[in-house]
């Protein structure tokens, strides 16, 4: 599998943006659950004969008072293989660090990993589903202290036939938690 130049250099842009932000100790994140809708792009395997397409998602956490977040998500997208339609469903449990070292008043990196599974479904209702394992991470953008912007990449490993897919996405998180204390 291949990372297109374009989608490296969009991931090696961001994280080049937040590492030259001003660079701050971090407030403490506000604690709470949290809901991101996001929107994306799934490049999968060539092994796998599937098309690229977009995707939509949805993700439920719960940020912690420390760095450290666990967020629940659910991935939908339409593939299509050798011309017939493969509807994907993901669901993932992740766990996010934030980099309390690199982060500024408006902008917080973070890492991710965890684990998975993709739902396959053609129109024949024939079905598989692969275990995969996931890591990445990305950057938020914090437009105020209960609405974030935020863009992620993910790579993920099939358990089940070693294939690797990526998944490039952005959304708006929500926060519903209590202020951070001072």
């Amino acid at each position: 599998m291949s990372i297109s130049l374009k989608k490296r250099t969009l991931f090696s842009g961001v994280i080049l943006a937040t590492s030259l932000s001003t660079m701050a100790y971090a407030e403490q994140p506000k604690e709470g659950f949290t809901i991101t809708p996001s929107l994306g792009y799934i490049h999968t395997d060539s092994d796998r004969h599937l098309s690229n397409d977009a995707t939509y998602a949805i993700s439920v956490g719960y940020q912690t008072k420390t760095p450290w977040a666990a967020e629940l998500t659910y991935l939908h997208s339409d593939l299509k293989h050798r011309g017939s339609s493969v509807d994907l469903d993901q669901y993932r449990l992740d766990g996010l660090y934030s980099l309390p070292e690199f982060t500024n008043a408006k902008f917080t990196p973070y890492v991710a990993a965890g684990i998975g599974n993709n739902y396959y479904t053609n129109n024949a209702s024939a079905t598989d589903n692969n275990t995969f394992l996931n890591a990445g991470g990305g950057v938020k953008y914090a437009i105020n202290q209960d609405v974030s912007l935020r863009a992620d990449f993910r790579l993920t490993k099939d358990l089940t036939n070693t294939k690797f897919d990526n998944i490039t996405s952005v959304g708006v998180q929500y926060n519903f938690g209590k202020p951070a204390a001072l």
